[in-house]
């Protein structure tokens, strides 16, 4: 059977691509054994990914090895892509893994810290590729991690564990934008120069697949709150839900956008993207994870740290678990934060230099940016606490046609009442936290 065209390229010309971008290669050694596979399971909403894996030998013989690696691209029409903004959120994250990764290993060089927070690129490339096909592409190609014993976490709901070392590991990510800051480092305004803006809301135009799912998601929300007024239980719950739906009943993408707002101190590099979905976690003997590993930074931003935090914790938590570890996660994070960033600029951490981010006013910058979890949480919550044939049938109409009332109707049914029931509980939960304010302003 002849190979079509993305799998010739795949299978011939990539891995040539591979050995010209890793410097121990020899760029002209030879390649065999090549295997190209495509798992449903890894299949994702705006990408496919590949498995690919080849033998390498080097010219004189001295190097054999077999690579196994992922490969990720973009799918969807150009259509859907403009609608997703996939090509800013793809071409970004290339960027993140070639530009901004490097840039902060060099920087923990002379410290202790190790900076492995992702799995290693063996490629990564944004453009047109005419052998691949006749659109703008991004081809992200990085080592096969699950061989090592990384894999994925709980679907939905964490564990304790699992809170508190994705709370460390993103402080460490983000605690290389703060060092730098604090150094006056000239290459930290190269590198937020780099990130294509990827706004909610710029001008006249609106990012459309967030503007309808958050809308969706929100009028899931109200509709079971008008079905069950019993719902909201107290007088502060039911004052912050008004308030919440007078001002962004019917645009929630512009609170969104309004807690992107720059902050000359707390604004960082983001993941953006930062949950279970795109992590891989290590276990030890005893079945605790010890390390993890994160990807997917195709939403990353320049933005508030708060936004790698709450997505995570307010999908990943049950009610149980928020109302008795939320503040000690937070806490996790922020002591975390402390000690990378005392440890990249070589300073105790009673040392002035860190007073901008001591607790106080990091508490308070989270508290008036943790709406923007909460506002994420309800639509994409649905779509992870449902049954696989309806995540299909979101995961289909969502591809066809943003807009198309199947997608509303699978929104709106999905999971069924426990999932309305969470989310009210996710909403209960950042009123009594006071995250509400932010909405009165």
């Amino acid at each position: 059977m002849t190979k079509d065209r993305k799998t010739s390229f795949l299978t011939e010309e990539l891995p040539r691509k591979i050995l010209h971008y890793c410097p121990e290669f020899d760029g002209e050694g030879k390649i065999s054994d090549v295997q190209l596979s495509t798992p449903d399971h890894l299949d994702g909403f705006m990408s496919t990914i590949h498995k690919l894996s080849f033998r390498y030998e080097s010219n004189d013989g001295t190097v054999v090895q077999t690579l196994k690696l992922m490969v990720k691209v973009m799918k969807g029409s150009d259509e859907f892509r403009e609608s997703s903004m996939g090509k800013t959120q793809f071409t970004n994250e290339i960027y993140i893994y070639t530009k901004v990764l490097p840039a902060f290993q060099e920087l923990l060089t002379e410290t202790g810290l190790a900076g492995d927070w992702c799995p290693r690129v063996y490629y990564g490339e944004a453009g047109h590729f005419p052998s691949y096909s006749d659109q703008y592409e991004t081809i992200l190609v990085l080592e096969d991690i699950s061989p090592l014993g990384y894999k994925a976490g709980p679907r939905l709901d964490l564990e304790e564990e699992h809170l508190r070392l994705m709370a460390r590991h993103i402080a460490s990510f983000h605690a290389c934008t703060y060092a730098m800051r604090l150094r006056n480092d000239a290459r930290l305004a190269s590198l937020i120069e780099g990130i294509a803006p990827l706004d909610f809301v710029s001008g006249d135009k609106t990012f459309t697949s967030y503007d309808v799912l958050l809308k969706l998601g929100a009028n899931r929300l109200y509709k079971y709150l008008d079905d069950h007024p019993e719902q909201l239980d107290s007088e502060a719950f039911k004052r912050d839900m008004t308030n919440l739906r007078q001002r962004y009943g019917t645009t929630p993408i512009s609170l969104m956008q309004d807690l992107l707002r720059k902050d000359e101190t707390f604004s960082v590099i983001l993941h953006g993207d930062y949950n279970r979905n795109n992590v891989l976690f290590r276990a030890d003997g005893a079945g605790k994870p010890v390390e993890l590993k994160m990807f997917d930074f195709q939403e990353n931003r320049y933005a508030t740290p708060v936004i790698d935090l709450t997505f995570y914790m307010y999908m990943s938590m049950t009610e149980e678990l928020r109302n008795r570890c939320w503040d000690a996660v937070v806490l996790e994070y922020h002591t975390a934060l402390l000690e990378s960033l005392a440890t990249i600029l070589k300073v105790p951490q009673e040392d002035g230099l860190l007073d901008p981010y001591r607790l106080e006013p990091f508490l308070e910058h989270f508290k008036r940016h943790a709406m923007y979890g909460v506002i994420v949480t309800l639509h994409f919550l649905p779509w992870m606490m449902c049954p696989e044939e309806e995540c299909e049938q979101l995961a289909h109409h969502f591809a066809r046609d943003v807009h198309s009332k199947e997608l509303a109707h699978w929104t709106l049914v999905c999971g069924g009442e426990e999932v309305d029931k969470r989310l009210v509980g996710v909403l209960r939960h950042a009123s009594s936290k006071g995250y509400f304010e932010i909405v009165k302003e």
